[in-house]
């Protein structure tokens, strides 16, 4: 049985904020076949890495799982950077799935380069498009 591929366009759109508590902070959306998906506003961490983060972890809790976690030091190359499993029982981070983990989380904030790894490591390549101004286009096969 073959696996069916599935491409998808995720297109990175970057406004400013024109709301009363957040006016002039810099928005990025993130779209996924023109579907509004995740966005984050503010700056100073990776706002593209985050958005595409959000986005990841709510839709690949399955693959997400099957992967190493290091959620400490980039240093350290037994597991993926930006990737942590909660374990609410212990309440600590720990770097593999277990029983009593709840969700595994990828924090895009980490960086853009950390989430493509991520991606690769889940057999699903992320493929650069085109850029303009406003945002940049993808392309991801699943």
């Amino acid at each position: 049985m073959s696996k069916k591929i599935t491409e998808k366009v995720l297109r990175f759109k970057w406004t400013v904020s024109r709301d009363r508590d957040t006016y002039g902070y810099n928005i990025c959306s993130l779209y996924v076949n023109g579907t509004k998906v995740s966005s984050c506003n503010g700056g100073g961490y990776d706002m593209r890495g985050t958005a595409l983060g959000n986005w990841i972890t709510d839709n690949f809790q399955d693959k997400l799982k099957k992967l190493p976690a290091n959620y400490g030091s980039c240093d350290n190359h037994k597991g993926f950077y930006g990737l942590s499993f909660y374990n609410s029982k212990t309440k600590k981070l720990q770097s593999r799935w277990s029983k009593n983990v709840n969700r595994a989380y990828v924090d895009g904030g980490c960086g853009f380069s950390s989430v493509e790894r991520i991606i690769k490591a889940m057999k699903m390549n992320l493929k650069y498009i085109d850029g303009k101004i406003d945002g940049e286009t993808y392309l991801l096969t699943v």
